[in-house]
C-alpha cells in the first residue's frame, strides 16, 4: 500500500485508544522539607500528588513491558524512543493485546470493497480486495478470478463483503501497544495479527510516524506536538479527543525519559 495521509474522514480511525482511570485521593500528604527537585508533587494537595504517582506507576509499566522494542526500533529510526513510550501510554497503557474496532473505518472500507467509493485513506478497492482474498483463500486461484477480475460487477462486491466482514472488521480495528489500524498493514509483507508482535509493531510504527514527518515538514527531533496530533487525528494541527492527549503525551515523555537515564545509571553503576 502507497499510504496516504489521513485525512478528515480517517480522523476517526486513530481516537484515543486509553484515558488514566481516576484515582481516589488519600489523606493529605504531610509536606517534607526541603523539598526535592525528583519529587515535584510533593506538598501540594493530595489530589495532583496522587494524579502524578498514577503517572508514574503508568509510564513505569509501560517502560519495563516495551522499553526492549522500543529500544530495538529506535536503532534504525530518528524517532524518540521516550515518544514512543509515551505514544504507548497514551494509547494502551502498556497492554500488547489490546484491540479495539471501530465502526466509522469499517463502514469506509466495507464501501470501499463494495465499489461504493474510490478508495480509503489511500486504499484502493483492488488492494483492499486482494488482501481481503488473501486472508479468506491464500491459495485458491479460483477465487481470486471471481472476485478480483471482475471486482465491481453486480453482485459479486456485494457477495465478497459478506464472505469477508470479519477480516474487514480486523482491518478496521487499531492494535497493540501504540493502536495501529489494521489496514496499514496492506502491502507492508504483514498480517492483521502481526500487530500483535512488538518487533513487528514498533516498526511500523516508525514507518508511519515517517511518513507524517515526510508529508507535514516536522522535525522529528522536536515537534512532539505536532506528532502526538497526527497520530491521533491524521494532522498537526487537529483536534484530539481527548483534549488532554498531546499535554499527557509530553509529560509522558518527560517521565519516560528519566526512566531511560536512571536505567543508564544503574548499568554505570553496576
Amino acid at each position: 500500500m502507497n499510504r496516504v495521509m489521513p485525512g478528515a474522514a480517517e480522523q476517526e480511525a486513530m481516537s484515543t485508544r486509553m484515558i488514566l482511570p481516576g484515582t481516589k485521593s488519600p489523606q493529605e500528604a504531610p509536606i517534607a522539607s526541603p523539598v526535592r527537585n525528583d519529587l515535584p508533587s510533593v506538598g501540594l494537595p493530595s489530589r495532583v500528588a496522587a494524579h502524578a504517582e498514577a503517572e508514574r506507576k503508568l509510564v513505569r509499566r509501560v517502560f519495563t513491558r516495551c522499553d526492549e522494542f522500543i529500544q530495538e526500533a529506535c536503532r534504525s529510526s530518528s524517532v524518540p524512543a521516550e515518544f514512543l513510550g509515551a505514544l504507548t501510554a497514551n494509547e494502551s497503557g502498556g497492554n500488547p493485546a489490546a484491540v479495539r474496532f471501530e465502526p466509522s473505518v469499517y463502514r469506509h472500507l466495507k464501501a470501499v470493497a463494495a465499489g461504493e467509493r474510490p478508495r480509503y485513506g489511500g486504499i484502493d478497492g483492488e488492494s483492499l480486495c486482494q488482501e481481503l482474498a488473501e486472508v479468506l483463500h491464500p491459495k485458491t486461484g479460483e477465487f481470486h478470478a471471481k472476485f478480483l477480475d471482475s471486482l465491481f460487477m453486480d453482485g459479486q462486491a456485494s457477495e465478497l463483503t459478506h464472505l469477508a466482514d470479519e477480516a474487514l472488521r480486523e482491518l478496521a480495528s487499531s492494535w497493540g501497544f501504540v493502536q495501529i489500524m489494521g489496514f496499514h498493514v496492506i502491502g507492508r509483507g504483514g498480517t492483521v495479527r502481526d500487530l500483535l508482535a512488538p518487533r513487528f509493531h514498533y516498526h511500523l510504527a516508525n514507518q508511519l510516524l515517517a511518513e507524517f514527518v515526510a508529508s507535514y515538514q516536522l522535525d522529528l527531533r522536536s515537534e512532539f506536538e505536532e506528532l502526538f496530533r497526527c497520530w491521533n487525528t491524521g494532522q498537526p494541527d487537529g483536534q484530539t479527543a481527548d483534549p488532554r492527549y498531546v499535554e499527557n503525551g509530553l509529560m509522558r515523555m518527560e517521565i519516560y525519559g528519566a526512566l531511560i537515564e536512571e536505567g543508564k545509571e544503574g548499568h554505570g553503576a553496576a
